[in-house]
């Protein structure tokens, strides 16, 4: 066993010498040659309309898109951000807080029967968004439905409590009611 061992060992160093390292030797420092990395030619300078063809693409997501949309609401340029709110719902199907949004500016454009819709689906896809039960309930009181503006107070607080946002939002707009 200790001759195959041994064997073994000098088959490995005859086929993959090693560097004699001693008392007053050095191992070399590799040269220029064998370090220098190429260097890439240089490139003209891009403008706006030919980009980089090292500069990463833009990858647009529902939260890129939303928080473009969101500047629009907060100017509020209701329309302009319906439109790009309806385009993302094709984009994004089935997304809560697409729909959540969409119920809210169809709302600040008073179309109340699109909004409606629209928290209704958000509600739907997931029951415990506050966001839509906020301005759900927000919508209920502008059509005079307190009892269901209240039901969704019901909701908020089983979920966050008393001191979330949406709750005390909510129960501003309910009022004395």
């Amino acid at each position: 066993m200790f001759t195959k061992t041994l064997g073994a060992l000098l088959i490995a160093l005859l086929l993959f010498p090693q560097p004699a390292i001693g008392a007053g030797s050095e191992v070399p420092a590799p040269t220029v040659q064998e370090t220098a990395k190429p260097q890439p030619a240089a490139t003209p300078s891009t403008t706006k309309s030919d980009p980089s063809p090292t500069a990463a693409p833009t990858v647009k997501t529902v939260t890129s898109e939303l928080t473009a949309i969101r500047i629009s609401i907060n100017s509020g340029e209701y329309t302009t951000a319906l439109a790009s709110l309806k385009s993302a719902d094709k984009s994004y199907p089935n997304n809560a807080d697409v729909n959540n949004l969409l119920g809210y500016t169809s709302r600040k454009l008073k179309q109340y029967s699109q909004s409606g819709t629209y928290y209704t689906k958000a509600l739907k896809i997931d029951p415990k968004h506050l966001g839509a039960l906020e301005y759900q309930g927000e919508l209920f009181m502008t059509l005079k439905k307190t009892s269901s503006a209240k039901s969704n107070l019901a909701k908020i607080k089983a979920i966050c409590g008393t001191s979330c946002e949406e709750y005390i939002d909510l129960k501003k707009a309910i009022g004395n009611k």
